[in-house]
C-alpha cells in the first residue's frame, strides 16, 4: 500500500513538473509567451506584451543562448510597422495542421513554425531564409510551448504572408 502511494505521488510530481521541462523561454515574467523551444545549446521564442493585440503591445522573435541573446526582432516593441515585418499563417495537412510567423528583417526571414501532418508526424522549430532561400532549419529539441492560431493572427492583425512557407521534412 505505501509502495503504490509512493509511485502515485511520485508520478504526479513528474507530472506536474513536465511544463516546466517542457520549454526554456527569453520572454520575461510579465510577457506572453507565443512560442518557445530548446534548440539544443540555443532557445528561440516569440514573446508579447501583456497587452498585445491588433492595436497595442508588442510581439518580438528572440534568439540565442539562456543568458546571452544573439537576435532580437524587432529591436523598437511598438505596433507601428508590424505588418510589414511580421507575416503568419496557418496550415492545413492530411490529419494535422499547423501555423507560423514570419519574422522579415531585410534579406533575413526567420519563420517560427509548429506543424502535425499524417505521416510525418510533428515538426517544430525556427527555419532561417536568406534571400527567399532555406539556409537553416533548427528543430526544436523538447516539447514547444506553442500559441500560434489563427485566433492569434487575427487578434494581433497580423498579415497573411503571401509567399506561404512549406515545413522543411514534411514532402
Amino acid at each position: 500500500m505505501k509502495l503504490k502511494t509512493v509511485v502515485c505521488v511520485g508520478g504526479l510530481i513528474a507530472l506536474t513538473s513536465l511544463p516546466l521541462l517542457a520549454a526554456e523561454t527569453h520572454c520575461r515574467e510579465q510577457e506572453l509567451v507565443i512560442f518557445s523551444c530548446s534548440l539544443g545549446k540555443k532557445i528561440v521564442s516569440v514573446c508579447a506584451s501583456n497587452d498585445f493585440s491588433f492595436s497595442n503591445g508588442y510581439l518580438q522573435y528572440r534568439f540565442g543562448q539562456k543568458s546571452a541573446l544573439e537576435l532580437v526582432f524587432p529591436t523598437l516593441i511598438e505596433v507601428t510597422g508590424r505588418s510589414q515585418l511580421i507575416q503568419a499563417r496557418t496550415l492545413m495537412f492530411a490529419g494535422g495542421g499547423g501555423g507560423y510567423l514570419r519574422f522579415i528583417n531585410g534579406q533575413y526571414h526567420y519563420i517560427v513554425y509548429t506543424a502535425m501532418g499524417k505521416g510525418w508526424g510533428v515538426k517544430d522549430g525556427v527555419a532561417i531564409e536568406k534571400d527567399s532561400r532555406l539556409i537553416a532549419n533548427l528543430a526544436c529539441q523538447d516539447v514547444p510551448i506553442s500559441k500560434l492560431s489563427e485566433e492569434l493572427f487575427t487578434r494581433a492583425g497580423l498579415s497573411m504572408d503571401r509567399i506561404e512557407f512549406l515545413i522543411p521534412g514534411t514532402d
